[in-house]
């Protein structure tokens, strides 16, 4: 007889050592760590279906969020390359599994400002290392890629400052708390990293 297996079987699995790891370090920020990598293998699946759809497809069934763009980014000739898939909204919900959609038409991503927010300790914790040499890409739902270049970075205090972000030129901003080894979460302040449209795809 052949036995069923539940497509996500391997996911569960996996979840439950993340569990275990969680209880035997006494280490919260390991098992969150666990559970947004775990989390992104189901996302990349969802954004190839996106892509053959054309049409908002959700993770899993119970997602309150859609896909809506995938984050690709190398911080240095020698680097190898990685990805994010980008959720279609910045809530705390959303973002405990991806990097989410703060601003920006991404259907007219080469005309306008896309910017993007994201955990300092999961998916937009490589920021910490992006300079001159970084180069991100952004895919969007229509299958067109954007390349941007790095072009500066800075930290505002979101308590007292406000980010504008221009609606009329073409661009990347990338948002994630600062600084990245605080003990303590929630602080105001906030890492802003700026690239330029190089490529519109």
């Amino acid at each position: 007889m052949k036995r069923f297996r539940h497509p996500y079987t391997g996911l569960l699995i996996f979840s439950g050592i993340a569990l275990l790891l969680s209880g035997a370090t006494g280490s919260r920020a390991a098992y969150l760590y666990v559970k947004a990598q775990l989390a992104q293998t189901m996302l990349h699946q969802a954004w190839a279906r996106t892509l053959d759809a054309q049409q908002p497809i959700k993770p899993w069934s119970w997602a309150d969020t859609t896909t809506a763009a995938r984050l690709s980014y190398t911080l240095s000739d020698s680097d190898s390359g990685h990805s994010v898939i980008v959720l279609d909204n910045a809530s705390g919900e959303a973002m405990a599994f991806g990097p989410g959609h703060v601003a920006g038409a991404l259907d007219d991503a080469s005309n306008t400002t896309i910017a993007l927010g994201g955990h300092r300790d999961t998916h937009l914790a490589f920021l910490e290392f992006a300079d001159k040499q970084s180069v991100f890409e952004l895919q969007v739902p229509s299958g067109k890629t954007l390349t941007y270049h790095f072009e500066d970075s800075f930290v505002v205090d979101s308590s007292s400052q406000q980010l504008q972000i221009a609606s009329d030129a073409p661009g990347l901003v990338l948002i994630t708390c600062y600084p990245f080894n605080a003990l303590q979460t929630g602080g105001p302040l906030r890492l802003i990293v700026r690239a330029k449209l190089v490529d519109a795809g």
